[in-house]
């Protein structure tokens, strides 16, 4: 295993949802208590009775499908489908990482070696390079830890392929969309980025410092997201309450959108790098929409019935973006023809953390034909997302 290390200013103080390492004996009790996968024939007692369970105290509104659910003993913060989406790797606070079969749930393998075992620090962050011709499936995942390890695993074999040692607590990895580089970013109030081939540091980004200048983040970041139409461009968010536009060919941030508070995964850009969504914690304004290339706000979507502190949201189509939050904890679909909610499930165990998108499902209409709004999210993908200690896949129908 290959080593690299980063050295950086230590900060003291953790962000939640982030938790305390635990101490080694509790980190050892992990055990799953419950898990649903819906029989396809759907006429079994068995497939209903796991269905009532799965559905328990959830308000389900819309047209949405519990494919799976899964429970543990542990909290989980992040997830992410693999390469062939055949498993959903999944990230807990005792420090593993733990792979689950997409069509079974069951247990595939656990990710972990003598570091993670002794620290048991929080994974952050789960990540992969976008598949694409010139870089096909190669069964790996980078994840990140309030140790500010940045660790690389081959989830096949269990491997550990290279860990990065950042000094700081580091709450997220984002890929490139076409070139072999990432970028992680933490409590130190910068943006690393590295060459995954080479695995060095290229550069940092951070603030010039300079008095009344806002060009760079001067609290801890927890979002990132590349423009997937410019190979130099990205955006950064985090608690200083400032979304923040980089061009790796500049110095410093170049602009700024204010007045959103970002304490997870809640930045994303549309396919087209035309629109930003950001979602924020904080109980106004919660889901925006802007122009990239103006910083003009587009639309502010109201909460309808339920509000929601937004921990994380994402397009999953070019018609359609979902979000997650807490108080109220809710997974909530937005259409953006009428930016307003078409489905949404309430009364989950915990907050929404994490959200990642399935495959995309083939077409079931003839282009020429009118087809609803619910006819037309019911082409997009599966979703997974985690809430408290439960994981679940949902389809829409």
């Amino acid at each position: 295993m290959e080593t690299v290390k980063h050295r950086g200013p230590k900060r003291k103080s953790i962000a939640g949802p982030l938790m305390l390492p635990l101490p080694l004996e509790a980190a050892n009790i992990f055990k799953v208590t419950s898990s649903f996968v819906r029989d396809q024939t759907g006429n079994t007692l068995k497939s209903a009775m796991g269905a009532m369970a799965a559905m328990e105290n959830l308000l389900i509104e819309g047209g949405i499908s519990i494919a799976s659910s899964i429970e543990t003993t542990r909290e989980a913060l992040c997830l992410k489908y693999t390469e062939d989406f055949e498993g959903i790797v999944i990230g807990f606070t005792d420090g593993t990482v733990r792979i689950f079969n997409t069509n079974t749930a069951k247990l595939i393998r656990s990710l972990h070696d003598e570091e993670t075992e002794k620290n048991s620090c929080p994974v952050t962050c789960i990540q992969h390079r976008p598949v694409s011709k010139n870089y096909p499936v190669v069964n790996c995942v980078t994840c990140t830890y309030t140790d500010g390890c940045v660790k690389s695993w081959n989830h096949n074999s269990g491997q550990c392929i290279y860990t990065i040692r950042e000094n700081r607590q580091t709450y997220g990895v984002t890929y490139h969309p076409r070139l072999p580089k990432f970028v992680t970013y933490g409590d130190d109030l910068k943006v690393n980025l590295y060459d995954e081939e080479t695995r060095t540091q290229e550069r940092i980004l951070a603030s010039s410092e300079m008095p009344g200048e806002l060009n760079g983040h001067a609290s801890r970041i927890f979002a990132a997201c590349f423009n997937p139409r410019s190979n130099h461009e990205l955006i950064t968010g985090g608690w200083d309450d400032i979304v923040y536009f980089w061009d790796l060919r500049q110095p410093y941030a170049i602009r700024h959108l204010s007045r959103i508070h970002m304490c997870g995964q809640g930045l994303d850009i549309s396919r087209k790098g035309t629109e930003v969504l950001t979602c924020s914690w904080q109980k106004e304004n919660s889901l925006q929409l802007w122009d990239y290339g103006s910083g003009e706000l587009i639309v502010t979507m109201e909460p309808d019935v339920y509000n929601s502190l937004l921990y994380c949201g994402k397009f999953i189509s070019k018609d359609f973006v979902a979000v997650g939050g807490s108080d109220d904890h809710l997974l909530r679909v937005v259409d953006l023809q009428t930016y307003s909610t078409l489905c949404s499930i309430t009364g989950l165990p915990g907050g929404v953390y994490d959200i990642d998108t399935g495959p995309h499902r083939p077409q079931k209409f003839q282009k020429d034909v009118a087809r609803s709004r619910q006819q037309e999210l019911s082409l997009a993908p599966r979703l997974a997302f985690i809430s408290g200690k439960k994981v679940y896949q949902i389809e829409f129908v």
